[in-house]
């Protein structure tokens, strides 16, 4: 059984498998570091994730259709995201106690509004919803290796891929994404160079509800077809322990949330085996995030001591 298991490690379906597990872990991880970047930490990316997963469901459901449903989402998850933003700047409370209190009811609340509508505390499985389908793209799909991946996927992956394209021109090539770094460098410095730090922010907390709102809805509105209770299981999470990791560099950001990814499906093919309890396996992504967690923050505190950085 073991040695069936480590065969499957490795093969075209892994890999396969852990590019649809990273792509909610990459919205996440762009939701977290799109924020950071603007001098704001929002670490409610798991709720946002959770009431985008949410409405995109009932959103397809009482519209009959799944891209109606997806900006439904879109719009919950920019909802979340402004009421950040009028919390902690209108207001002046501590955006990550807002966090903490969006993250900590969001699963009661969204079973709350499913029970309203479907009479059922668990799941939507009764609501028969419209979902994203696959994508294949002709000619491209023939192409040995590279055409299993670049062809078959959910539509929001692809979606995620060019999104990803995008955030990079826009957050490294032009003024505005320049602005937007520069709030997160040094607000003061920036305001004195004129820049409205609040608008920029207000934005990056948009871009950041909205990224995670879809990392949300590919977890409900793909091949699952419903939502249920702790769907997110922590995805947002690993986004925002990939941000911490990458340092913000863009290029570390993504390899992050793969490696992830990468542990996630370790965890889907061992569970498969009897041979290990299924809540080590389970736990297996999560080992994972501490320790590549330590370790940069091993390396980050080895780089002050050189003085190679400045401590923040």
């Amino acid at each position: 059984m073991l040695s069936s298991i480590f065969s499957s490690l490795f093969t075209m379906n892994f890999l396969l498998t852990a590019i649809r597990l990273a792509t909610p872990i990459l919205f996440a991880s762009i939701a977290a570091f799109i924020t950071a970047s603007a001098g704001i930490v929002n670490i409610a990316v798991e709720s946002i994730m959770t009431f985008g997963a949410l409405a995109g469901i009932l959103g397809s459901y009482a519209t009959g259709s799944a891209w109606l449903g997806l900006m439904i989402g879109l719009v919950v998850g920019v909802g979340v995201a402004l009421l950040i933003a009028f919390f902690s700047m209108k207001l002046g409370a501590d955006p990550i106690l807002i966090g903490i209190a969006l993250n900590t009811f969001a699963d009661s609340l969204a079973i709350f509004f499913l029970y309203l509508v479907t009479g059922e505390k668990g799941t939507s499985a009764s609501l028969h919803t419209p979902t994203l389908s696959k994508v294949t793209i002709p000619f491209i799909e023939k192409i040995p290796f590279f055409g299993k991946i670049l062809s078959g996927q959910y539509v929001l992956t692809y979606v995620c891929w060019i999104l990803l394209i995008i955030l990079f021109i826009m957050l490294y090539k032009t003024p505005l994404g320049m602005r937007l770094r520069a709030c997160g460098l040094n607000s003061d410095a920036a305001k004195t160079a004129g820049i409205n730090v609040r608008r920029i922010q207000i934005f990056s907390l948009i871009l950041s509800g909205f990224f995670a709102a879809l990392g949300g809805m590919y977890l409900s509105l793909n091949s699952i077809h419903l939502f249920s209770k702790g769907m997110v299981s922590g995805q947002g999470w690993m986004g925002i322990a990939a941000n911490g990791i990458s340092g913000g560099r863009y290029g570390t950001l993504l390899l992050s949330a793969f490696i992830f990814a990468v542990f996630r499906a370790f965890s889907i093919i061992f569970s498969q085996s009897t041979i290990f309890p299924v809540d080590l396996v389970g736990a297996v992504p999560y080992f994972a995030v501490f320790f590549f967690v330590t370790i940069s923050s091993i390396l980050n505190y080895l780089r002050i001591k050189r003085g190679n950085v400045e401590e923040k």
